[in-house]
């Protein structure tokens, strides 16, 4: 078989995207080569300062139980990647404890509204200036 012709075709890294799991191997081949951030980051069209975060977020902080120092692990970086990305975003203010939650399930449950009932409510009170806000608000439906 003619492997010569049967290459996989990976687009290149745009700047200002995350890195790939393919980004991170290439990083931990060229540091173990003993290229610069800066030489590194070159080469993937990125920062030197998201070369060195992924060098810290890959490597683990003790040494072996040999006393060898730890070097770093793509995978354990993609690992770090995905936890932090869990916790990332916007927090969301209204839970199912906040007072405006448990009146709309109240209305949807007792009162049989719809959705867009307590919301045009929620609009009718504030142009009212019944809410603690200070602007008026107009909605366009």
């Amino acid at each position: 078989m003619d492997y010569l012709n049967n290459t996989i075709n990976t687009l290149p890294r745009e700047r200002g995207q995350h890195l790939r799991f393919e980004d991170r191997c290439e990083i931990k081949a060229l540091h173990k080569q003993g290229y610069s951030y800066r030489q590194i980051a070159k080469a993937l069209n990125c920062s030197p300062s998201t070369v060195g975060y992924e060098l810290k977020r890959g490597t683990a902080t003790k040494t072996t139980h040999r006393g060898r120092p730890t070097e770093y692990v793509p995978s354990r970086g993609q690992a770090v990647y995905y936890e932090n990305r869990k916790r990332s975003g916007r927090k969301q203010r209204i839970t199912s404890e906040s007072p405006f939650a448990i009146w709309v399930a109240e209305q949807v449950k007792k009162a049989n509204w719809s959705l867009d009932v307590c919301a045009k409510t929620l609009y009718n009170a504030l142009n009212q200036s019944r809410l603690p806000f200070p602007i008026r608000c107009t909605r366009t439906a």
